[in-house]
Order: C-alpha cells, then sequence, then structure tokens
C-alpha cells in the first residue's frame, strides 16, 4: 500500500512546479542547510526581484495583460512545452476538432503567462487588490465539514486549475487556518519567493499566521496528521503524476493515470472529510471564483475505524479524479497540460483503473 509520509502525500506547487522546504511553518521539520547561492541562482534572484518592481509599478489591469501577451508570442513561437501541450490535448480531448484544440492550446499560455505575472503581484502593493478580485463560493460547505470532523481538520483537494496561488493565499487571508504540502524545486531562490507569498512580510499578519508549510520528506505525513489533528485545512493538489510505488492507476480524461493516494488513506486514518475546491478565472481575466464542493461522499472516510484497501483506496481516487476532470471541462484552458500527467504507465501486466485489461496503446512509455 503507498505511504502516507515522504513523496506519497500529496504536492502543492507554484507556477513552476513545486518547492522544497526550508521554512517548516512549525511542522518540526529542520530546515535546509544554508549553502552559497549559486551564480545561476543570484541572477535569478536578480531577475525576479526586477520584474516584481517593474510590474509592480503597472496598474493592475495591465500587469496580467502583459503577462498573457507573453503567452500568446510563446505559442507563437512555437517554444518548449507547446507540442507537449498540443499532444495531450488531442489524446484526451479526442471529440474536439484540430482548430477547437489549438485554440485551447493557445489559451493554456496565454493563461500562464497571467498566472505568472499575479503571482509576481502577489509579493507586492497589488496583492490586496489581487485578493479581493477573489470571490469564495461554497464556503458553507468547508463549515460543515468542520463540524463533521473529530478534530476540525478537514482534507481540501485541489487542482493546478486557474490561478491557484491566488486560491491559497485567499483563504488563510480570512483566517482560516490551513497547512500545504510542497515539494523541491532545484532552486532555492523559487523556493524562498514561493514560500515567501504566504508566510514573509508581503503576505498579511492573518495569512502568515493561519498558514503552516510542510515540507516533502520523511516526515511529512506526520506533520499533516498533526495539522489535521489540530483543526487545520490540509491543501492537497491531487492531479500531478505519482511514481509507481506512490500511488494507484484511476482513470482521467479517459486513460490511466498513476494518482497519490496517500492523502486519501490519511483522510481515513484521521477520519476527517474530503472536500473539492477550484479556482476559476472569469471571462474578464481579471476577476476568479474559488467554488468548494460539498465533501465527498468516499468509501474509505466510512471504513468505520478499519484500514481501508486498495481496491476501496482507488474507487474513493476515481471519484476524486473525476471531480477535478469536471472542473477542467469547464474550461481546459485553465489547467497546465504542460504537466505529463500520464508519464508513468502501467505494465502491460498490470490491472489498469478499476481492474480492467488494459489496451496495447495504454501499457507502456507514455
Amino acid at each position: 500500500m503507498p505511504r502516507v509520509g515522504g513523496a506519497s502525500l500529496g504536492v502543492n506547487g507554484g507556477v513552476s512546479g513545486g518547492v522544497r522546504g526550508g521554512a517548516s511553518g512549525g511542522d518540526g521539520a529542520s530546515a535546509d542547510r544554508v549553502a552559497r547561492p549559486t551564480l545561476g541562482e543570484r541572477l535569478l534572484d536578480v531577475v525576479l526581484e526586477a520584474a516584481t518592481a517593474i510590474l509592480g509599478r503597472l496598474p493592475r489591469s495591465i500587469a496580467p495583460a502583459l503577462g498573457a501577451g507573453i503567452g500568446r508570442l510563446w505559442f507563437a513561437l512555437r517554444a518548449p512545452r507547446v507540442s507537449t501541450v498540443e499532444t495531450q490535448l488531442a489524446r484526451a480531448l479526442p471529440e474536439l476538432d484540430a482548430a477547437r484544440r489549438r485554440e485551447i492550446a493557445r489559451g493554456v499560455f496565454v493563461h500562464l503567462g497571467r498566472a505568472l505575472v499575479e503571482t509576481l503581484l502577489l509579493r507586492g502593493r497589488h496583492r490586496q487588490a489581487l485578493l479581493d478580485a477573489v470571490e469564495i463560493e461554497g464556503l458553507e460547505h468547508l463549515r460543515a465539514a468542520e463540524r463533521a470532523s473529530p478534530s476540525g481538520g478537514v482534507l481540501v483537494v485541489t487542482a493546478h486549475y486557474g490561478s491557484w496561488e491566488l486560491a491559497a493565499a485567499k483563504i488563510p487571508s480570512l483566517g482560516i487556518p490551513v497547512a500545504i504540502v510542497h515539494r523541491a524545486r532545484a532552486s532555492r531562490v523559487l523556493d524562498r519567493v514561493l514560500r515567501g507569498l504566504r508566510t514573509d512580510a508581503g503576505a498579511d499578519d492573518a495569512a502568515a499566521a493561519s498558514t503552516r508549510l510542510i515540507p516533502m520528506g520523511p516526515r511529512a505525513g506526520f506533520a499533516a496528521a498533526r495539522a489535521l489533528a489540530e483543526g487545520r485545512k490540509l491543501l492537497v493538489l491531487m492531479d500531478q503524476n505519482a511514481r509507481r510505488e506512490e500511488g494507484l492507476f484511476v482513470d482521467f480524461f479517459g486513460r490511466p493515470a498513476c494518482t497519490r493516494s496517500g492523502p486519501l488513506l490519511l483522510a481515513a486514518r484521521q477520519g476527517v472529510p474530503v472536500v473539492p475546491a477550484f479556482v476559476r478565472r472569469a471571462p474578464d481575466g481579471r476577476r476568479h471564483r474559488v467554488r468548494v464542493g460539498p465533501a465527498l461522499a468516499l468509501e474509505s472516510t466510512r471504513a468505520d475505524g478499519g484500514e481501508p484497501d486498495d481496491a476501496m483506496l482507488r474507487r474513493d481516487l476515481q471519484r476524486l479524479t473525476d471531480e477535478i476532470e469536471r472542473a477542467i471541462r469547464e474550461d481546459p484552458s485553465q489547467w497546465i497540460w504542460t504537466h505529463r500527467r500520464w508519464r508513468t504507465r502501467p505494465r502491460p501486466d498490470e490491472a489498469g483503473p478499476g481492474g480492467r485489461r488494459l489496451a496495447p496503446d495504454e501499457a507502456g512509455p507514455g
């Protein structure tokens, strides 16, 4: 059975991926050993600081439009990941014609350009204006799950959909105590920047006090369990590829995708509800809406204290993944098709989702 601790627990990344923890936010994990920054890290630091300063001087309505323009140019130049996005869209949405898929692919990079700029703006004077543009719908579902939980803790499942960094900043700004699991990038500069969005001076006092970061590692499962026991809302992104030993295969856009089962196993052991929540950009490109759904009816969290088996976890993972797919289908351009979600493939002799036999093109390299 997949482990709860370590890399099988789950991830929360920034616009360019995840970050491995230095500051533990009180979870007991030791900080990374301090090392002298490399030349590349120093240059990246300068670039990010300069970009943040320049964007911060622009009107808030102009900066995201600049990001959208960069995304359009990236797509037009056939820059890295464009072909990956087009290939994955063709496999996931074969019912759409080529022109519509190309429109979605262009929209993916326009959205990512905007999201990158918004993430940088969260570090500066436009932070509160950005958060004010985020509306939360269905907060009563989170409160109901909180009341139903023995500790008040809730597992909040989301995806790299919409401006997820804005959503991750908005929720604790309301004073809701959260814990966020995050994993490593090689760059310590990105690590510092992305952590600082929630815990440094760039974040308001309420958000900083309400946020705990849990770095991936051997003790991540223990720290996450403690956060739930303390009544925190544990935010986990469940739409990334998992290694074979970390997850189970479920259907995602009609193809088997290896998905981490550790978060659901943790929720079952803690007896806490699992609530889906997704943020979506409004058509005007400036406003955002976080939609919180009712707690999912999962077998594993109703196992009467017993340990759920792989079959039960797989069925629950499928229900959860179906929620993610439904959200993405509302506007496919707002998901990170740049990520190779189907990279881990079932072996030819392995059972696929639901125990079914795999077609020849489903097994092997993705």
